[in-house]
């Protein structure tokens, strides 16, 4: 025992010494030895986020910076460079500015409420060209330069709030890197926190994804317990951890996971580096299925088919738990990239074990559920309840739903099912070919038998897919023809169907010539449902941005299928300005650069919604 205990310890220490290590030794080859890089804003020397966490969509590719909720403060260069890139707008990175310094490399700026005085003239100078709000702009060639520590701009909220600053450090690939790599240093000597363990069962034959459990850890000291396991099948764990630092109550990614039996080590990654093409396997690396219905970033100790971010520095079996019938304490150890490190205990025990011993693959998607039903979304139109037929046959049933009190009925159009591979371009269609899919070939991560219900009711019709919220790897492009009896209602949109939230996005599709089509970033269950319902518009009123230039703010609110700021107009005694649009606060902003208002001035503002809804709003203002 004493022996075995030793051999843990010994490699406990090697992967701690591992870690610190690796903060200086990760290869950086574009950089040379005397490059450092300059803190990039005077608000906090705190952070938020850190590198690799669990986004929406992809992995986050920098840090985040607390602004104290304020917008405002200075951010600087952080190494003399060449303004490469240049973009603003209401999404994504909001405001931001791309540095490329001499070595080729890249940092990042982003979610800004403005540039500095120069660099904004400059920016409005194009905008004012057609009165585009949103730009995206390669500039490498209007040589604008900064020198490390020069103030390039002000920090904001622009893209997502709530106000931070966003900085990312990029390879000359423009492959983001850990900036904590460099010099860039926060304070931090607490260690991670384990909240909870993902069990998720493999099918002993076909190794796809069989369900999963989630055990909450239980603490003692630095030492965190999830008990035991019985199993009789192979299984993937993931993990539920997060990392703590000085003075700030945020949470962030874990910089290194290490699964060991005894003195063996089963699994170890760490994130250091990943491409842009490489951060939607973010569904991947965390298990997508427990993010759908959990909303948590479960990180697994496996690797999937699909697979290729380059974190993975050991995999046995692939990480997936092949034991034969017995008792195993497993340990899992967590670590930030200062070294600060958590250890947590799980037993499995296995009882009349079926299933593989050696793995090389292991399946990306589950199998399609045997039934399907339709399903109820928050927009309040459907309530259905558990007795509710299943619908799995391309035969026409009606069934009565409960509706406010009113019976509405559901009738099945379509069912169909196919089995879609990777590296081949096919098409998934209904046999009278009024639907169809096209999946590129590189669109998948592994092969797919996929499932899809079609329901019509009055004027909405559900795409019911299963398995469902997917990720693929690309994007994959949906096509539907209309029933004759909607082809001319101009109300038509594509929604996204949120089942495990109750909630629907718009796809920024609609009826065109009685087409509905749409590129999907994941295979999700959809819903075309018409909006004809206008935007509100509230009173305009004179206000000033951070810069001190006058705007003229006018609240506007579509809750269905959002602001179309593009289209939207706003003149100020007959003269046209930029519309800028904050979503977090429903406004939108009229500026002009120079813009003083008159004594007296009239007001016109035309809104438009997602769906092509247009209001108006006159106002006379006096000033």
């Amino acid at each position: 025992m004493f022996a075995r205990n030793l051999k843990i310890l010994v490699l406990v220490l090697g992967l701690l010494m591992l870690a610190n290590s690796q903060i200086m030794s990760q290869p950086l080859p574009f950089l040379e030895d005397s490059v450092t890089y300059a803190w990039p804003t005077d608000a906090t020397h705190q952070i938020s986020s850190t590198f690799g966490e669990t986004r929406s969509a992809h992995l986050h590719a920098g840090l985040d910076i607390r602004t104290w909720g304020q917008e405002g403060y200075n951010v600087f260069a952080t190494r003399d460079g060449i303004v490469y890139r240049i973009a603003t707008g209401p999404h994504g990175y909001g405001n931001v500015v791309y540095l490329k310094h001499k070595d080729g490399s890249y940092s990042v700026y982003a979610h800004l409420n403005r540039f500095e005085p120069e660099l904004q003239a400059f920016v409005d100078s194009i905008r004012m060209t057609d009165y585009s709000s949103a730009i995206d702009e390669i500039v490498e060639a209007d040589s604008i330069t900064y020198k490390k520590g020069e103030v390039i701009a002000f920090s904001g909220s622009t893209g997502i709030g709530p106000p931070h600053l966003h900085f990312e450090l990029r390879t000359p690939d423009h492959e983001p890197f850990n900036p904590l790599l460099t010099n860039i240093r926060v304070t931090d000597n607490i260690p991670p926190v384990f909240r909870q363990l993902g069990i998720e069962f493999l099918d002993s034959g076909s190794l796809k994804p069989d369900g999963f459990e989630i055990i909450n850890a239980r603490r003692n000291g630095n030492l965190y317990d999830f008990g035991s396991v019985t199993v009789n099948q192979p299984i993937g764990l993931a993990v539920n951890v997060h990392d703590r630092a000085n003075q700030t109550p945020n949470v962030y990614a874990v910089h290194t996971l290490t699964l060991v039996y005894e003195a063996d080590t089963l699994y170890h990654s760490s994130v250091d580096q990943f491409s842009y093409e490489e951060t939607g396997q973010m569904f991947l690396d965390r298990s997508y299925l427990m993010l759908a219905q959990t909303r948590r970033g479960f990180q697994r100790l496996y690797r999937v088919a699909g697979n290729k971010l380059p974190i993975y520095k050991i995999l046995k079996n692939e990480g997936v738990l092949t034991f034969e019938d017995g008792t195993y304490p497993l340990r899992i150890i967590a670590s930030d990239i200062y070294g600060n490190r958590t250890t947590a205990a799980v037993t499995i025990r296995v009882n009349n074990y079926e299933g593989p011993e050696k793995i090389t693959h292991v399946p990306t998607y589950p199998v399609p559920s045997q039934t399907q039903k339709p399903f109820a979304i928050s927009w309040n139109k459907i309530l259905l309840n558990d007795e509710t037929p299943l619908l799995a046959n391309a035969e026409d049933i009606d069934f009565e739903i409960q509706k406010n009190e009113t019976p509405i009925r559901f009738s099945s159009t379509s069912s169909i099912e196919k089995k879609l591979t990777p590296g081949v371009k096919q098409i998934f269609h209904t046999p009278d070919q009024r639907l169809w899919v096209e999946f590129p070939k590189d669109a998948l991560y592994d092969t797919l038998d996929l499932h899809l219900d079609i329901l019509q009711m009055d004027d909405e019709i559900q795409f019911n897919f299963s398995p469902d919220r997917l990720p693929i790897d690309g994007q994959i492009y949906f096509n539907y023809i209309l029933p004759e009896d909607l082809k001319e209602n101009p109300h038509l949109g594509l929604f996204s169907a949120d089942k495990f939230r109750n909630r629907l996005y718009f796809m920024g599709a609609v009826n065109s010539d009685g087409y509905i089509r749409s590129s999907m970033r994941e295979i999700s269950s959809l819903v075309i449902m018409e909006d004809d319902t206008p935007p509100w518009v509230g009173m305009p009123e004179f206000g000033k941005n951070l810069a001190g230039n006058w705007i003229v703010k006018i609240p506007a609110i579509d809750r269905q299928t959002g602001i179309d700021y593009r289209s939207s107009i706003i003149t100020v005694n007959g003269q046209r300005g930029i519309v800028e649009y904050d979503p977090d606060i429903n406004s939108l902003s009229y500026y002009l650069p120079g813009f003083t208002p008159s004594k007296e001035n009239n007001i016109e503002a035309e809104v438009f919604d997602g769906m092509g809804n247009r209001s108006s709003r006159t106002a006379s203002l006096s000033f």
